[in-house]
C-alpha cells in the first residue's frame, strides 16, 4: 500500500469523494496513519487527499489511537502545512505509548 494514503485496517476506505459544492469544488477526504517508536513527543505525517488537484482549505483533521490510553489529552495537532493536494502536520502527544498507532483523517475542500 502506498505510503501516501494508507489505513491500517483493510475495512476502512484510505481516501473518497464526499461532497461537489455549487461552486464546482470537490469535499473529499484521506487517511494515513503511523505507529510511534517513542513514548512521547512530537511525530510527523503526511496525508495525500488523492480526489483533489490541489487543496484550497482543511475542514477537518480526525485523529485516532490505537491502544487507548486513560490520559486526557493524548494527542493533538499543533503544525499543519498544505503542498498540493498533501497535507502535512505535527502530532503533539506526551501520553502516547511505543507502538501506538494513530491514525489522521483529513477532510479538505479543493479543485477537482
Amino acid at each position: 500500500m502506498s505510503p501516501w494514503f494508507a489505513s491500517p485496517t483493510t475495512s476502512k476506505p484510505s481516501h473518497d469523494r464526499i461532497a461537489i459544492t455549487q461552486e464546482g469544488k470537490l469535499i473529499a477526504m484521506g487517511k494515513n496513519y503511523t505507529v510511534t517508536a517513542f513514548s512521547g513527543g512530537l511525530t510527523t505525517l503526511n496525508v495525500c487527499v488523492p480526489d483533489l488537484r490541489y487543496i484550497e482549505y482543511v475542514l477537518n483533521v480526525q485523529l485516532e489511537a490505537s491502544p487507548l490510553s486513560g490520559t486526557y489529552p493524548q494527542y493533538e495537532v499543533v503544525n499543519k502545512k498544505i503542498t498540493g493536494n498533501v497535507v502535512g502536520m505535527t502530532i503533539y502527544g506526551a501520553a502516547y505509548a511505543t507502538g501506538t498507532t494513530i491514525t489522521a483523517e483529513v477532510i479538505a475542500i479543493g479543485a477537482p
